[in-house]
């Protein structure tokens, strides 16, 4: 229920994706419990003009759709602030596949670009995103913090007992084969050097040939987010890899990996890439390499046989994490950037 001097906001989109729930539900719970802002999130056709009316801030999520713009056009006449909230730069990706197809069909692509031109406040979660948006499409005013860890979530869980003394080293995500095949074969390496010392777990994607490795565990990923950052946090891996492609699609990803690595102290391996390389620092919070088998193999080896970099790159990863990722330092961000800005 609105309180007397809070902002009202309304989400116009799907409260179904993982990134509304790290991205905007979590730091605007936290304001919202703060008295700064009431909130909810209807898909577009539970909107209508009286809807529009009741919010001061309307915010437009991964929407692309012709009717939704109407909406927005509609908020913009009544004077309202809008926002236009992205994690994924829609035209980037392939139009070749299904995605694609959806996002390039014409009448999306122009509103896409409408949202980007048109809305006051445009907020997404990478700096290389924000300056390609401003560099190919002007938007009015452009914003970019990456999403939070809720660390509440996992201040009471423990971690798994290590698996007989072996190093577990682990993957937890979508699939990405064309950004694992270095990967593979260095791992196909790793198992020949330290045989039955190695375990590997992969949660959600698993590279199709190392599947049948008796020193390979695989488990589906879990859409549920407290679930699945209980999950990551009790796996005490050693080492957590986040490959990643080189492309526009991929450039202007997040650093998803990062913050949920570095928040369950998992030490990682990241790709040479954007979405890492404003964050990690080699050698401190992780190892950041430009992705070849060869320095795949090393990177991992080095982690292997230096203990003491691994809890090194652990404790200062968590420490950035809770200083950069927590909610509270998001809703921050969201409060001052966006919400109370002019």
């Amino acid at each position: 229920m609105r309180r007397k001097g809070d902002l009202n906001v309304l989400i116009i989109g799907s409260d179904r994706i993982a990134s509304y729930k790290i991205g905007l539900e979590q730091p605007l719970r936290f304001l919202e419990k703060s008295g700064i802002c009431s909130f909810e999130i209807r898909p577009d056709h539970e909107v209508d003009k009286s809807k529009l009316a009741e919010a001061d801030i309307i915010m437009f999520f991964r929407t692309v759709q012709p009717e939704t713009y109407k909406l927005f056009e509609m908020a913009r006449e009544m004077g309202k602030k809008t926002v236009y909230v992205i994690d994924d730069h829609f035209l980037a990706i392939n139009p070749g596949s299904d995605m694609g197809r959806y996002y390039h069909e014409s009448s999306r692509r122009k509103t896409y670009v409408k949202f980007l031109k048109n809305a006051q406040i445009v907020k997404v979660a990478s700096a290389f995103f924000a300056r390609h948006l401003d560099t190919h499409f002007k938007p009015n005013k452009i914003v970019y913090f990456p999403g939070s860890v809720d660390f509440s979530i996992i201040s009471r869980v423990k971690k798994n007992k290590k698996p007989d003394d072996k190093i577990v080293i682990g993957y937890e995500g979508g699939r990405k084969p064309v950004a694992f095949e270095p990967v593979i074969h260095a791992l196909d390496r790793i198992m020949q050097k330290y045989g039955d010392n190695i375990r590997m777990e992969f949660y959600g994607y698993a590279p199709e040939e190392l599947k049948d490795s008796p020193q390979v565990y695989a488990e589906p990923h879990d859409e549920n987010y407290k679930k699945f950052l209980k999950r990551l946090y009790r796996t005490n891996w050693d080492i957590g890899l986040a490959p990643l492609e080189r492309t526009l699609l991929h450039d202007c990803k997040s650093n998803n990996k990062f913050r949920e690595y570095s928040a369950c102290r998992i030490p990682g391996i990241y790709a040479s890439s954007p979405a890492y390389e404003e964050w990690v620092k080699h050698k401190e919070n992780g190892l950041i390499i430009s992705g070849g088998t060869e320095e795949w193999y090393e990177a991992i080896v080095q982690m292997i046989e230096h203990p003491e970099l691994r809890q090194k790159i652990a404790d200062q990863a968590e420490q950035d994490s809770l200083r950069n990722f927590s909610v509270d330092a998001c809703a921050d961000k969201w409060k001052t950037q966006i919400l109370l800005a002019e």
